[in-house]
């Protein structure tokens, strides 16, 4: 068989229109974006992660945070809602001496009328006779009381 013996003819078809479709398809994936790795910080995506948790920090902070009233409280306010026993384990753990407690009283508004009928001298006991000895021992004048 000879090479000339062989027809010529055209065994594979077309699709209709396929030239005419050809140079849009080819422009399309040419055109394209391709997702590419970048290092670059991406601001959308730390938006989407940042919104979230500020809002929870925010929540946590307004629910979770005691408020403070502006109205301001006495001293005496203060203390009356702390027990005894807290200040005296309190007094008893600082360097604070009985000195400076002392010299912090104000004596003026304290009144120091010691009547044999008050509950706490009948308590402990001490007569009229004990306590100038005593006033006298720490040096305690009259006029203060």
């Amino acid at each position: 068989m000879k090479l000339e013996d062989i027809k010529k003819e055209n065994i594979y078809t077309v699709p209709d229109k396929y030239f005419d479709q050809l140079p849009t398809r080819i422009q399309t994936r040419v055109y394209k974006k391709k997702p590419v790795f970048s290092l670059l910080f991406n601001w959308n995506l730390a938006y989407k992660i940042a919104s979230p948790i500020a809002i929870a920090l925010l929540l946590v902070i307004y629910f979770g945070v005691p408020r403070f009233s502006n109205s301001t409280l006495t001293a005496e306010e203060i203390l009356a809602q702390v027990s005894s026993d807290d200040l005296v384990a309190y007094l008893q753990t600082t360097d604070i001496t009985t000195d400076e407690i002392i010299e912090e009283i104000d004596f003026a508004i304290i009144d120091l009328d010691f009547d044999d009928q008050d509950p706490i001298m009948q308590e402990m006991q001490i007569n009229e006779k004990d306590i100038d000895a005593l006033m006298d021992e720490y040096g305690i004048e009259d006029d203060l009381l």
